[in-house]
């Protein structure tokens, strides 16, 4: 049974929204009579399952195919297919032509933030405006609302600990951790390393003395993996940074140097 356009398009967006990569491939072009009608729309996983239908047949297969390509290579791509059983054509007898628009999107980050004070609502905006989707977590009811944090896409008011008992971060993912005077950081961190979670960054705040210490304490424990190695703490560049808005800055720095694969550059935390 043929899948609404209007349900490709409703996945689609959830699947941003859950960080999961796809292709979508869309008939910008095609002739009445042919399988692929205009505003067909088909969406292509890594795993080679897809959903949706650009006409079925010889060119729906053609097009997936190339779907595996784009997901190797990250790259847009456009295809023209003559639906004829000529020398020029893909062997069908329907005739006409079909154009296809293959999109790829990559699997969404977020950043979960916990810690709602003046430095988040300061590095909310940076980071949003370079593409990451936002998740404010705090154990304060008047910090923790959007009325505060607008440009967070989620805010949410829990116990920190409770709210990492099912915390499970994509690999994509980042966490950040500036809780009010600094008071949970250390639990959060701990129980994160616990968990083992498999997050592309985490940083956390604090002094060079008082982080040393937390991770020294953190790194005794026998808990799995070596988490605790890949900590970004202090957290940001080295950039002399004292105001709240120059902390988000080198903040959100090192979290673009990280997603970015950069390796020479000064880290506060090889300070």
């Amino acid at each position: 049974m043929e899948t609404p356009v209007f349900e490709i398009m409703k996945k689609a967006v959830q699947n941003q929204q859950n960080g999961m990569a796809f292709v979508l491939a869309t008939v910008v072009e095609g002739i009445e009579k042919t399988p692929g009608r205009s505003g067909f729309k088909l969406i292509s996983y890594k795993n080679g399952t897809f959903e949706g239908t650009v006409g079925g047949g010889k060119l729906e297969r053609m097009v997936l195919d190339k779907c595996v390509e784009v997901h190797r290579s990250k790259k847009n791509a456009f295809l023209e297919f003559e639906l004829t059983e000529t020398s020029e054509g893909i062997g069908m007898v329907c005739g006409g032509t079909a154009k296809i628009f293959l999109e790829y999107y990559s699997p969404t980050k977020k950043a979960y933030i916990f810690g709602a004070g003046h430095l988040c609502r300061s590095l909310v905006p940076i980071l949003k405006s370079i593409g990451f989707y936002i998740i404010v977590i705090d154990n304060r009811e008047e910090f923790a609302n959007k009325e505060r944090i607008p440009a967070a896409n989620e805010v949410i008011t829990t116990d920190y600990l409770q709210f990492l008992e099912k915390f499970v971060p994509a690999e994509n993912d980042a966490v950040i951790i500036f809780t009010h005077g600094h008071i949970h950081d250390h639990e959060i961190l701990d129980a994160l390393c616990k968990k083992n979670v498999k997050a592309k960054y985490i940083g956390m705040i604090g002094s060079q003395s008082k982080v040393k210490q937390a991770i020294n304490q953190i790194g005794n424990s026998k808990y799995p993996g070596n988490l605790i190695d890949k900590i970004f703490a202090p957290i940001g560049l080295n950039i002399g940074k004292t105001t709240t808005q120059e902390i988000s800055i080198a903040i959100a720095a090192e979290v673009l140097a990280v997603y970015n694969g950069v390796e020479k550059i000064e880290f506060l935390k090889d300070v």
